[in-house]
C-alpha cells in the first residue's frame, strides 16, 4: 500500500499499519517531523541489583509530634523517643554522654562506717541485683523515657531485690490514665502503681510512701481504681512484713517531671527537627546520586541513517551500540556520521544547608554542637568557650542524680532493712556544733545511714585540674584547707575525689600492709631547691682567701 506523504501535524494511525506501513512512513517523513522525535531508553540495570530507592519512593516515617496529634499520648512520645535514641545517631551520642558523665568511670557509693559499707556492696554486687552492670541502663532509661520506676521487693533476711518497671507497664487506669494512684491532697505523691502487660492488669504495687507512711492505705481505700484492682495486691502473712501491713514489694520513681504526674523526656523538644534533619539528608541524597548521574546522548547526523536505523525491528536495534548496556572501561565502536557524549545535570552545589536544623537539635539536647556532631567548625577558642555552661549543666546533672541516689534508692533500702530489724536505723558519730574560747565542741549525734555516704563521679577532662590544684593546695600560698578552715574532703571534691572518707580508710590499708615509702628530701625542701637560683663553685684560691690567718 502506498502511503501519501502526511505533514508534520499528521499522525499516522499505527494500529492500521503493518511494520512495512511503518518503516515506509519513516523513509519517507519529512526533516522537520524527524528533527522532533525524542524518545529514552529505560535503566540499564536491573532494579533488583540495588535497594537505593529515589525520593518519590523512599518510604520516610512521619513524626507523630506535631499541631493536628491532639491525642497524642505519653506512651507514644515514650516509643518514639526510644526508636530515635536507638536510630538517631546524635540522640545516641548525647545520651551515652550523659551516662557515662553520671555513671561511668570512677562512680561509686561508699561509707566509712563498715556496716553500711557492708550493706552498700551486698546490695550492689548480689548477682540478683547486679547494680554495677545497671546503673547506666537505668540511667539512660531515665535520660530516653523521662522517668524512672524501680521495685524494691524485702527479703525475710533483709536482702532488698531492685527489679525495673517498663514506664509502658503503667498504662492502665490510676489517676487520669496515669497507670498510678496519688495521694488526694498531694497530686504528685504516688501510693500505689498499677502493673499491667498487654492490657491486663497484673499486679497492684503500693509505693514507698505506703512502707513510710502505712496508714496512708485508708486514704486511697474509696478511691474507685483502688477498689477495682485491691485483688492484685500481693501480702505475705510472715510476720517480719506486719511493720509494713504484710506488704514486701514497694516501688520508688526518679521524678523528672516537673511537678506532673508523669514525665516526657526531653528528647521530644527535638523529635520535629530530627524528622526534619533526616528528610533534608535524604533529599541530599538523591540530590548528590542525581549530580552523579549520566546519559549517553547519541547523535546521527544524517538524516537518512537516522531513518534506517528506525525502521530496524527492536531485535536488530538491541544489536546495535546504541541499545547496548554501556560499563565503564568499555569500547563502543561508532560508524561514520554518529557521535556519543556523556551528558550529566549541571545542578548547583549545595553545602551547610542543614546548619540551621542542626542547631535546634544541639539546642534540644543541651550540649555543643561539635560534641553531638563529632565535628568542630568553629575556632578553638569558641569552641573552648562552649566547654563551661555545657560543663555547668552536666553537674547540675549530677547533683540531681546525687539526690536521687541518696534520699529515694539508698534511704529507702536502709529503711526497709532497719525496719525488719536486719540495720540500725541511726548511727551514733560524732559532730563539732559550735566553738568555745576557740576550740571546737564535739558532740555525739544519731545520724541515718543515708547522711553518712560519699558519693563519687566520673571527673570530666574539661576541667582544668592543673589550675584548680595550685589554687587549692597552694602553690605560692598556704593551701586553702589551712587558710580558710574548710575540711579537706571539701576540697578533694574539688578535686574531682569524692569518697574522701574511704580513701583515708584505704590508705591506712596500705601504710599497714606495704614497707613505708623513704623520701630523699621533704617537698618544701624540693620545691626550695628547685627554685632556688644556682650558686657560683667556689675555688681553692678564692677560700684560701677567706680562711682566717694564724
Amino acid at each position: 500500500m502506498d502511503l501519501p506523504r502526511r505533514h508534520a501535524s499528521i499522525k499516522p494511525k499505527t494500529s492500521q499499519m503493518s511494520m512495512e506501513d511503518i518503516s515506509g512512513y519513516i523513509m519517507d517523513m519529512p526533516d522537520d517531523v524527524l528533527s522532533r522525535i525524542q524518545f529514552s531508553v529505560p535503566w540499564q540495570y536491573s532494579p533488583d541489583e540495588g535497594d537505593y530507592k529515589d525520593a518519590d519512593g523512599f518510604s520516610t516515617k512521619q513524626s507523630l509530634l506535631s499541631k493536628e496529634d491532639s491525642k497524642t499520648t505519653r506512651d507514644v512520645l515514650q516509643i518514639e523517643c526510644w526508636d530515635r535514641f536507638h536510630q538517631n545517631p546524635q540522640i545516641n551520642t548525647s545520651v551515652w554522654g550523659k551516662i557515662g558523665r553520671l555513671t561511668g568511670m570512677d562512680f561509686g557509693v561508699s561509707s566509712d562506717i563498715w556496716e553500711i559499707q557492708q550493706v552498700i556492696e551486698e546490695i550492689e554486687l548480689d548477682p540478683r541485683n547486679r547494680l554495677y552492670n545497671f546503673w547506666p541502663k537505668f540511667v539512660g532509661r531515665s535520660f530516653v523515657e523521662g522517668e524512672l520506676f524501680l521495685v524494691f521487693t524485702v527479703h525475710p533476711d533483709g536482702f532488698v531485690e531492685v527489679d525495673f518497671i517498663d514506664p509502658a507497664a503503667l498504662s492502665a487506669g490510676g489517676d487520669e490514665n496515669t497507670g498510678i494512684i496519688f495521694h488526694p491532697n498531694k497530686p504528685t505523691m504516688p501510693l500505689f502503681y498499677i502493673v499491667s502487660s498487654n492490657s491486663t492488669v497484673k499486679e497492684l504495687i503500693p509505693s514507698i510512701f505506703i512502707a513510710r507512711y502505712p496508714d496512708l492505705v485508708g486514704i486511697v481505700s474509696d478511691n474507685n481504681d483502688f477498689k477495682q484492682y485491691s485483688k492484685f495486691l500481693k501480702k505475705d502473712n510472715k510476720r517480719v512484713y506486719d511493720v509494713f501491713n504484710g506488704y514486701q514489694r514497694f516501688v520508688i520513681s526518679w521524678d523528672r517531671g516537673f511537678l506532673t504526674k508523669r514525665a516526657i523526656s526531653y528528647l521530644r523538644t527535638i523529635i520535629q527537627w530530627c524528622n526534619h534533619y533526616e528528610t533534608l539528608k535524604k533529599y541530599e541524597i538523591d540530590y548528590k546520586k542525581s549530580a552523579g548521574s549520566y546519559v549517553w546522548a547519541f547523535t546521527i547526523e544524517n538524516p537518512r541513517d537516522f531513518k534506517l536505523w528506525l525502521t530496524l525491528p527492536d531485535e536488530e536495534k538491541r544489536k546495535t551500540g546504541i541499545m547496548a548496556k554501556k560499563t565503564p572501561g568499555s569500547s563502543l565502536v561508532l560508524p561514520p556520521g554518529m557521535k556519543v557524549e556523556a551528558v550529566g545535570p549541571k545542578l548547583p552545589s549545595i553545602r551547610e544547608e542543614d546548619t540551621d536544623i542542626m542547631h535546634m537539635v544541639s539546642s534540644g539536647l543541651n550540649e555543643p554542637e561539635d560534641v553531638t556532631t563529632g565535628v568542630s567548625s568553629g575556632t578553638f577558642a569558641s569552641v573552648k568557650a562552649s566547654r563551661g555552661p555545657w560543663s555547668d549543666r552536666i553537674s547540675d546533672e549530677l547533683a540531681y542524680f546525687k539526690r536521687f541516689l541518696q534520699f529515694d534508692f539508698w534511704g529507702s533500702i536502709f529503711f526497709l532493712r532497719s525496719n525488719i530489724g536486719k540495720m540500725e536505723a541511726t548511727f551514733s558519730t560524732q559532730v563539732a556544733v559550735g566553738f568555745k574560747n576557740q576550740k571546737p565542741i564535739f558532740k555525739k549525734i544519731k545520724r541515718k545511714p543515708e547522711m553518712l555516704l560519699e558519693f563519687s563521679f566520673p571527673a570530666s577532662e574539661v576541667t582544668d585540674f592543673d589550675s584548680r590544684a595550685k589554687g587549692l593546695l597552694g602553690v605560692k600560698h598556704g593551701p586553702v584547707s589551712e587558710t580558710l578552715g574548710i575540711p579537706q574532703s571539701e576540697v578533694a571534691k574539688k578535686l574531682g575525689i569524692g569518697n574522701y572518707g574511704k580513701l583515708r580508710l584505704k590508705k591506712a590499708e596500705e601504710d599497714e600492709k606495704y614497707p613505708e615509702l623513704i623520701y630523699a628530701m621533704d617537698a618544701e625542701s624540693l620545691q626550695e631547691k628547685t627554685e632556688a637560683e644556682p650558686g657560683n663553685k667556689k675555688t681553692g684560691t678564692s677560700q684560701k682567701k677567706k680562711e682566717t690567718p694564724k
